[in-house]
């Protein structure tokens, strides 16, 4: 794969990917697993926080909640950079409040085995991931409709309609209905991983001109170094 889009599921991460001449997918059990499918420098949009704060806070979470109004509720609080270590719930949610006096939420800490594998693959094979990025479906499709967010949660009939719709006109009927069936075949794909991951998939493949990322302005960074961002398309693509 050129390009790919990645977005967490029970079975690993599901991948809808460019080879050059057609779309393509595959599930992986772990993102080594992808290092012999996608090409080294590829433009990948992962959907997981990339670089975390040291408190949490993160000015790519705020904006990407201001942008999304009715849907702000699908950017989750990030966990604080400390819940990168190996220890129960109550544990990290103690030490959160202790800290900084607010906790951990339990959506943020079931991501933490998928936050760590991506930053100990990051790290461990840089070269060759030098173009991964974070990604924010919600904020892809809103872009991709005029930075108008969808109407209704991708978890109803509704919404996940909407959002095919959308990757219709973008990818092709006969494209998008390809992909689907090949991923349905796949235990531990949801419906809505599916589509997360054919929307970043869409946006790696843009031309770089045609993406822009949160925060606005200047890259905000955390107290290592790493970039904190949230990628997704120009409104106007």
């Amino acid at each position: 794969m050129r390009s790919a889009g990645l977005d967490g599921c029970r079975a690993g991460w599901v991948c809808v990917g460019w080879d050059g001449r057609k779309w393509v997918t595959a599930v992986f059990a772990s993102l080594e697993h992808s290092l012999a499918s996608i090409v080294s420098g590829a433009r990948v949009c992962i959907d997981i926080p990339v670089g975390l704060s040291e408190t949490g806070l993160r000015a790519c979470d705020r904006e990407a909640r201001q942008l999304l109004g009715p849907r702000r509720s699908s950017v989750f609080a990030a966990p604080p950079n400390f819940a990168m270590q190996e220890r129960s719930y109550l544990e990290l949610n103690s030490e959160s409040k202790r800290r900084y006096g607010r906790g951990i939420s339990k959506q943020a800490f079931y991501l933490l085995p998928k936050i760590r594998e991506t930053a100990r693959h990051l790290r461990e094979h840089l070269a060759h991931c030098q173009d991964w990025r974070e990604a924010h479906p919600e904020l892809c499709f809103a872009a991709l409709q005029g930075g108008v967010p969808m109407r209704d949660s991708k978890k109803t009939p509704e919404g996940y309609l909407q959002r095919l719709a959308l990757l219709q006109v973008l990818m092709g009927s006969r494209a998008v209905t390809e992909l689907i069936c090949e991923l349905d075949a796949q235990a531990g794909v949801a419906k809505d991983d599916i589509l997360d991951a054919m929307v970043c998939g869409y946006v790696a493949r843009l031309d770089v001109e045609k993406l822009c990322a949160l925060p606005r302005g200047d890259v905000e960074r955390n107290e290592r170094g790493d970039a904190m961002q949230i990628w997704f398309p120009s409104a106007h693509e």
